[in-house]
């Protein structure tokens, strides 16, 4: 199945009765989107509209999308900044419902969902990070250089998400303190280290990015996993571990969590709720 991606044009922060843009989406972080799915869909409005870098480029070159929502009255203040999250909470419910051919997620940039009321409910949720992982070209490189590698290494990306939701699958089977010893977290591992070693191969400059998931526990294809409760109980103190060392010494987390709390309603039957990411310039490493 292909992967689908609704993505925000920028982060935005509601502030009282008004709101800011802490900034749009930076070229790598496009090249990220561009890099780990199959369609990348960023959703722009009518009030307010964030263009991105190369943004024609890429709308030509078929890598993004950008759907308008169009807003029908007086907006002002924080209502203007709510339409940000608002537009792509409608377009991602248009998605999910009528195109069931591709794995779509929510992703947004930061360490926080941003949801309107209308869109969220309760669930239990199992958070499921990577820290420090996941390489990302630098934002200079051209797209056509991504869209040749992404095809070329389509084997080794299509094991990493794999190798992700076994280990999620994993966890929830066999919740306990050998969990760093199991299978499915070794061929992660090995996956994370056979992507990070062909991208150090095709690029002088990379970033390692966090990668957050939020799995349904309460719905989706695992839903039966944690019927007892056992492993929601074992995750809400987060199990933490190392994956092992990636290029520059950087240090690796796996880390689990089990919560119960807000998601996006339209993914309620979905395995996958939503994604965050973040980089850090610290996680820079040239060759």
């Amino acid at each position: 199945m292909s992967r689908g991606v609704i993505a925000a044009p920028a982060i935005i922060n509601i502030q009282g009765e008004g709101f800011t843009m802490e900034r749009a989406l930076s070229p790598q972080e496009i090249r990220y989107y561009a890099l780990y799915w199959d369609r990348v869909v960023i959703p722009g409005n009518n009030l307010v509209y964030i263009g991105l870098p190369d943004e024609e480029l890429l709308i030509e070159s078929g890598v993004i999308e950008r759907p308008r929502v169009g807003f029908q009255g007086t907006f002002g203040g924080a209502e203007v900044g709510h339409a940000f999250a608002t537009a792509q909470s409608m377009v991602a419910e248009k998605l999910i419902e009528e195109d069931k051919s591709i794995d779509w997620v929510l992703h947004q940039i930061g360490n926080r969902l941003n949801i309107p009321n209308a869109y969220i409910e309760q669930k239990h949720s199992l958070r499921f990070e990577l820290v420090n992982l996941l390489p990302v070209p630098s934002g200079d490189i051209p797209i056509p250089d991504i869209l040749e590698f992404k095809e070329r290494r389509a084997a080794e990306l299509g094991e990493l998400h794999q190798a992700i939701e076994l280990a999620y699958l994993e966890a929830l089977r066999s919740p306990d303190q050998d969990l760093g010893h199991a299978i499915a977290i070794r061929e992660l591992k090995k996956s994370i280290e056979n992507l990070d070693a062909v991208a150090n191969e095709r690029w002088e400059r990379t970033s390692k990015f966090d990668f957050a998931a939020e799995f349904n526990l309460d719905g989706g294809r695992f839903a039966q996993a944690v019927a007892s409760g056992a492993a929601f109980d074992f995750f809400t103190t987060a199990f933490t571990m190392p994956v092992g060392a990636v290029a520059g010494g950087i240090a690796a987390l796996f880390r689990l969590k089990a919560s119960y709390g807000t998601s996006f309603k339209p993914a309620a039957n979905n395995t996958t709720l939503a994604f965050l990411s973040h980089a850090s310039e610290e996680r820079i490493i040239v060759k």
